[in-house]
């Protein structure tokens, strides 16, 4: 063939994927912001292709390979599979395997996308999808050893997108010949191998203990938004780094853990489509209501859901509308599930959107040296983290004025090491937690903590054996602490004439702090340096309230979603709930504190 005639290759369902891509940008097809955004990243690469700066290029024979695969597979549900249709991709799905199987490296060839997020409504064939990129990678990608796995929160999940490639391969028809056959397959009902003793499709839920080890070629994340913890994310994207052009892709819909790992390859996808930040190596889309959009409207609806009057019908919308403008509880599943719209209905006690909007990275605590100041204090020696929480107050309202918080984290190296907590290693590895060896926190490391920050370290500490010497030193009004396991620490804080407070856990105790904190956060007045273990606990916390009473205290939904920093917060803020004083002498702070305490 001549390159003349290379040149000309046909590409029909290529040309599709840029016609829905001209249909966006010219508002021909209703399209909510994020779209947009993607569309023009896409049309900016091209102009920049081929560049020392941006070594890549758009294959379009290279995109249509995968595309046409695709649309070589059956459909296994509905209307369409009994009439023995294959699959045929709509503009914006042609456009996403598009993306990921055309854009090259212009000297190595190797595709550049390595992390795909994806964030559509249900019922936008989101699984079918998945399960025809797994059997892509699996077969005619050429992989060596080509692992695949359909990885998810339950083994439910997972079986998904497995069960769906599944039946693909025992159902497809190539030529007449079953598509298990053309593309030398053996279906087993938990495997899918091929003629490469290597290689493999298999689900993979959370409860696996067997997730590490893994060496994926591609990994399939469905409905990231479900995953409490980000073991299966990290322990897929860790483990990326032994292929050459491996694929970790995620689609999903909308959740409320703001906390997540779900919500955080959002903001990392909105960072990169807002040119706030650059990484070529991510693709991603979003497609939701934009803000100020009339959930109601037909135009949010088509903005929200690209596979409309197709996969999904217009008739289906509006009788999931009518539930949702009848009942408020619907509501937030009509937003979350059919316009992606974030909420955090059933999840955090504390509106994650303001805690994130008091966050300032550029906080450093060594500016606050001297400062007023209360601590809090929560502990434990196995499982829970034991954590300290800095909380200074505004110098001229105290009261109602904003606060700024700092927060240290605490935990055995065994804990952390176990299998499932990928997440507390990876923190421990930036340092944001702090470890003893063994299986039992030595508590030691909280006590010399809490004597450097109010100013007692050198005495202490005197060889900086804990680590903390370079931590600056406050004018610390009072220790707050909880009683279990506290006994020798506070005789300590004692000796040393520190102010410790015992606060025992009820809710006449709580009560008044958990508001406090709550309607900072609402109001923006909590600032923090965007400490990820602590916006992790703020997202696990649930809010009880005490049966027969107007009492409220913190809770948690299960025991690995700990909540031990929020915990210390609210004990840091008890002392502003309590009575004003009318001396500001040491000696009628103590008194006055110290009746309180005996509560």
């Amino acid at each position: 063939m001549s390159a003349a005639a290379a040149v000309q290759v046909e590409t029909p369902i290529v040309d599709r994927a840029l016609d829905w891509v001209e249909d966006v940008l010219s508002n021909k097809r209703p399209s909510c912001k994020r779209a947009k955004q993607a569309c023009k990243r896409f049309r900016a690469d091209l102009k920049r292709a081929g560049t020392d700066q941006f070594p890549y290029v758009f294959d379009m024979e290279a995109a249509e390979h995968m595309c046409a695969f695709m649309e070589a597979l059956p459909h296994i549900e509905g209307a369409w599979a009994a009439r023995g249709e294959t699959i045929t991709l709509l503009g914006w799905q042609a456009f996403l395997i598009s993306q990921i199987g055309g854009w090259r490296h212009m000297v190595t060839g190797v595709r550049r996308f390595r992390t795909a997020y994806v964030e559509v409504p249900r019922k936008n064939g989101k699984s079918t999808l998945l399960a025809g990129v797994g059997l892509y990678f699996l077969t005619v990608d050429g992989e060596p050893g080509a692992k695949v796995y359909s990885a998810a929160a339950s083994t439910h999940q997972a079986r998904i997108v497995f069960d769906a490639a599944r039946v693909m391969a025992l159902s497809g028809q190539v030529g007449g010949m079953a598509l298990d056959e053309v593309l030398g397959l053996h279906v087993e009902e938990h495997k899918i191998k091929t003629g490469d003793p290597a290689a493999l499709f298999q689900a993979v839920a959370s409860q696996t203990k067997s997730k590490d080890g893994k060496n994926p070629h591609c990994a399939i994340v469905d409905e990231l938004h479900e995953h409490e913890k980000r073991d299966v994310w990290d322990s897929m994207a860790s483990a990326l780094g032994a292929r050459e052009q491996p694929l970790l892709i995620a689609i999903t819909t909308a959740g409320y853990n703001t906390a997540g790992i779900c919500y955080e390859q959002r903001k990392y996808l909105q960072r990169i489509l807002d040119g706030t930040f650059e990484d070529d190596s991510y693709f991603g889309l979003i497609f939701e209501a934009d803000e100020g959009d009339d959930p109601g409207d037909p135009i949010a609806w088509e903005k929200a859901n690209p596979s409309l009057h197709a996969a999904k019908s217009l008739q289906y919308m509006q009788d999931e509308w009518k539930k949702a403008a009848a009942s408020p509880a619907a509501m937030g599943e009509f937003l979350r599930k059919h316009l992606d719209i974030w909420t955090s209905v059933g999840a955090s006690a504390i509106d994650m959107e303001g805690w994130r909007a008091g966050e300032d990275t550029s906080l450093r605590i060594e500016h606050f040296a001297g400062r007023r100041c209360y601590i809090g204090v929560d502990l434990a020696t196995r499982h829970d983290p034991s954590s300290v929480v800095v909380v200074f107050p505004d110098e001229s309202d105290p009261a109602k004025g904003p606060m700024t918080a700092f927060s240290w984290h605490c935990l055995p190296q065994k804990v952390v090491d176990a299998p499932g907590n990928e997440h507390l290693w990876g923190w421990a590895s930036k340092g944001l937690i702090t470890t003893t060896p063994g299986a039992e926190l030595d508590l030691r490391l909280v006590e010399a903590l809490v004597m450097q920050l109010c100013g007692h370290g050198a005495d202490h500490d005197p060889r900086n054996e804990w680590g903390w010497g370079d931590l600056p030193a406050f004018d610390v009004e009072m220790v707050v602490y909880d009683a279990q396991f506290a006994q020798q620490m506070a005789a300590t804080w004692d000796a040393a004439g520190i102010l410790a407070v015992e606060l025992r856990k009820r809710a006449a105790n709580t009560n008044e702090p958990f508001n406090k904190l709550i309607a900072a956060v609402d109001d923006h007045r909590f600032l923090h340096d965007g400490n990820q273990v602590l916006t992790w606990m703020a997202g696990n916390t649930l809010l009880k309230q005490v049966p027969g009473g107007d009492y409220i205290f913190p809770t948690k939904l299960a025991p690995e979603d700990k909540i031990d920093g929020i915990d210390a917060a609210i004990n840091a803020l008890w002392p502003l709930c309590q009575a004003e004083e009318d001396d500001d002498s040491k000696e009628r702070r103590s008194s006055f504190f110290a009746s309180l305490g005996a509560t």
